[in-house]
């Protein structure tokens, strides 16, 4: 059997030596509404320059809405100056860890919530609470399952953008089921009603896919939260509340991991065909589901953004995601991860850094106006109750709807190898190196192993 290696301190990216950074003494400033703070932009002569270093990863037909985004910044605060860079996704995270650790880290950068844990482990993050309160910025104005990923052991260290929920959608092409006779009104609730329409939908022609009615082996994002997602929506939890015990080899979790390996062997012909069919990538131009290869996928709220710019005649809808047997409908949603905006530990402009985290994320002119451009929700509440951000998007009650459904999946501190094990668990079973109970139960035991040596050096 395959074993996965990684160094102990992999799991926290070679635990890169920060225990000895003090963090900067808060700014106390008066309470201002958000968005609204006051500045010295009245008085700019008052104010020292400075330059602020802001990492991000917007890429694509995100950078023009950065580039203003940052513009509007600057006016906003003229004292300021930000060198933005759009990082390459490789190595991000290293890059990040090697920055405070040399004592050059960036001002502002953006971090996945899913990697939150890990870096306050290992003391590479400022917390904000101080700088929440003296800017009157409160936990209840976001999302409860948005901000809940902002905190770890009682203090917030990041300010979301985007949501990391509402990834949990449908989305469907409305032609494709009208041409199989499904009714393009009437999109699939749970996993049976999933298969029968994607039954459907696949087409297959001598052994070869030629269409995919949809792909349970990616949920979401990526394969690395593909099981966890479908877990939690039928029911299931993966670790236990106090983050010791892994929890995912039970009744729902092998349900959930022996739906996926079935749906692929019996519907989508197998993983060696999925895999051979995906790897069309160079004929599809921007993606499979805009280009027809797909009919159903399972992606977030800035598919919306894509579609308009790379499919626009094509007639969709969406809806929440199926539920499991084991699933409650109101629950059916998840939320992992997602986007957000830090301050390293050791940068030298607190107070300006903050001014930019909180526009990047609680302004109406920064955080909200980027993700109004994209017609995407945003995790800060009076951000959507804005008429802006709803105007001509007719799927914005479905996107509400979705977020209403949502619920956390936990992150560990050790999340990156966890997730290097859920991705071989998946894999063994879908390859059929392992039955799905016997590659449940490897993976709940190597993720287990990797929670006690954590926990055991914290003690």
């Amino acid at each position: 059997m395959r074993k996965i290696h990684w160094l102990p301190a992999a799991v926290l990216i070679l635990a890169l030596l920060f225990s000895g950074c003090a963090a900067p003494a808060p700014v106390s400033a008066p309470a201002a509404e958000p968005g609204t703070a006051e500045t010295a932009s009245t008085a700019p002569g008052d104010k020292e320059p400075v330059t602020l270093v802001f990492w991000h990863h917007w890429g694509g037909n995100r950078v023009p809405l950065m580039e203003e985004q940052i513009r509007r910044f600057e006016e906003k605060y003229p004292w300021i100056t930000v060198e933005m860079t759009l990082q390459p996704w490789e190595n991000r995270l290293q890059k990040i860890l090697t920055s405070v650790a040399a004592g050059e880290p960036p001002d502002v950068t953006m971090l996945g919530r899913q990697d939150l844990p890990a870096f306050v482990e290992q003391g590479a993050l400022m917390p904000i609470d101080d700088l929440m309160s003296a800017a009157g910025i409160t936990a209840d104005m976001f999302y409860e399952a948005e901000i809940n990923g902002a905190i770890y052991n009682g203090q917030t260290y990041l300010l979301p953008l985007p949501t990391g929920g509402g990834i949990s959608i449908l989305w469907y092409n409305k032609d494709m089921f009208a041409e199989v006779g499904l009714d393009p009104e009437s999109p699939p609730q749970t996993w049976a009603e999933l298969e029968e329409a994607a039954k459907a939908l696949t087409i297959m022609e001598n052994g070869e896919l030629q269409r995919v009615g949809i792909n349970p082996r990616l949920n979401g994002l990526h394969a690395g939260i593909s099981f966890l997602g479908w877990l939690h929506n039928n029911g299931g939890q993966w670790i236990s509340d106090d983050m010791r015990t892994i929890t995912w080899n039970s009744p729902e979790g092998l349900e959930a991991l022996q739906w996926v390996v079935d749906f692929t062997n019996n519907i989508n012909g197998g993983v060696e065909e999925v895999d051979a069919f995906y790897s069309q990538t160079g004929e599809w131009e921007n993606g499979p589901f805009y280009t027809g290869y797909e009919a159903m996928q399972t992606n977030g709220t800035w598919e919306l953004f894509k579609i308009l710019e790379f499919a626009p005649d094509m007639d969709f809808d969406i809806a929440p995601i199926p539920y499991g047997p084991q699933g409650d409908p109101a629950k059916r949603g998840f939320v992992y991860g997602g986007w957000g905006y830090v301050i390293p530990e050791g940068v030298e402009h607190v107070e300006e850094a903050w001014l930019l985290l909180e526009f990047l994320t609680a302004d109406m002119d920064g955080g909200c106006w980027f993700l109004q451009e994209q017609q995407r929700p945003s995790p800060w509440i009076e951000c959507n109750e804005q008429p802006e951000s709803s105007a001509d998007n007719p799927y914005w009650d479905g996107f509400l709807e979705v977020l209403g459904t949502d619920q956390v999946i936990p992150v560990s501190p050790v999340q990156p190898a966890i997730e290097e094990i859920v991705i071989q668990m998946q894999e063994e079973a879908l390859f059929g190196v392992q039955t799905p109970e016997e590659a449940l139960a490897w993976g709940a035991a190597e993720a287990q192993a990797v929670l006690d040596e954590f926990w055991a050096g914290k003690e």
